[in-house]
């Protein structure tokens, strides 16, 4: 079993946006609708590249975007090494016109000779009466709004029937996966299990529903971290968090779970993890004035011999409305 190192994994791995989006599509649904043109002018169409049989890896990224940047140097190679008939990768840059130079410097850099979807309809502004269309957009980006992107780098492997069946591969060991189901493993697809948090009430409250999982063991791990704000204006603020194995056994009236924290963080957090009735629930207490959580859950697939991410979410806490006066 990996070691997810939640706080290394989304707040040194990602860029975050400050505004939530649609939700992002999640393992085992069909990938939504992904057209544009590459930096040459052609046309690229998710769609039609699945038509012909092909794996489709997507990566949406930023040269302002730090942790993209040291993934891009495991990419590109990997796509040379990949591509063919069975294999296509597909790069959407949310850059804006402000960093667009160093944009083409990375692309240069680090030669990455695959599709970079970065076109003049990336982002319509509207002023008035009239539209005006720019390129990349941020987090505003037609296709990054479209697809719930959040945080970047954020990454997806669409199979050729335009399903999504791996999401946020992270360096070597992740593009391994994507290796090993493309040349091994075609007809690899992930379990079907929904992942939902709220922040409320003093305490992150993540759940998933298991109840389509196989009655046969198997091995999960949890990831939950909050962000405490700082004590006082210019004083860094911290992520608290921690990840937990589950293993559950199967039992005449269910599931027999049993949690294993990480050495890293055991005992050093309030949380309460109970799966009943098909479904798992955790509670993680969080100090006043905390807005923002996080709720990850990887699964053990024995046929890749590997955890993957299957679903993970951000909670955000309620905004207070204003009292009437």
């Amino acid at each position: 079993m990996r070691q997810l190192a939640v706080l290394a994994l989304i707040f040194a791995l990602i860029c975050i946006a400050a505004l939530p989006a649609a939700a992002e599509p999640g393992l085992g649904e069909k990938a939504p609708q992904l057209t544009g043109t590459d930096l040459g002018g052609n046309p690229i169409s998710l769609a039609e590249l699945n038509k012909s049989g092909k794996f489709v890896f997507i990566d949406f990224w930023a040269y302002w975007c730090g942790p993209c940047m040291r993934e891009i140097p495991h990419v590109a190679p990997f796509y040379d090494e990949m591509k063919g008939d069975s294999f296509e990768l597909i790069g959407v840059s949310l850059d804006s016109p402000a960093t667009e130079e160093k944009m083409h410097s990375v692309i240069a850099e680090n030669g990455m000779h695959y599709p970079i979807i970065y076109d003049i309809h990336s982002y319509p502004m509207i002023t008035g009466k009239q539209v005006k269309f720019q390129r990349g957009g941020g987090w505003k980006n037609r296709l990054g709004v479209r697809w719930g992107i959040r945080s970047i780098p954020a990454t997806f492997l669409v199979n050729p029937d335009g399903v999504i069946i791996l999401k946020n591969m992270r360096g070597e060991e992740g593009l391994a996966l994507v290796k090993k189901i493309v040349t091994d493993i075609p007809d690899f697809l992930p379990p079907d299990i929904e992942v939902s948090a709220v922040l409320k009430d003093g305490a992150v409250r993540g759940s998933a529903d298991l109840s389509k999982l196989p009655f046969s063991a198997h091995k999960l791990v949890i990831s939950v971290a909050y962000y405490q704000p700082p004590a006082a204006e210019g004083e860094p603020g911290e992520w608290m968090g921690g990840d937990y194995e589950l293993t559950l056994t199967p039992a005449d009236d269910g599931y027999i779970a049993k949690v294993t924290p990480s050495p890293d963080n055991e005992g050093k957090l309030s949380i309460t993890i109970v799966v009943a009735d098909g479904f798992l629930s955790v509670t993680l207490d969080v100090a006043e004035g905390v807005e923002t959580a996080y709720f990850d859950l990887s699964y053990f697939a024995p046929e890749l011999d590997a955890a993957i991410s299957v679903g993970s979410t951000y909670a955000r806490a309620p905004k207070e409305e204003p009292a009437e006066e």
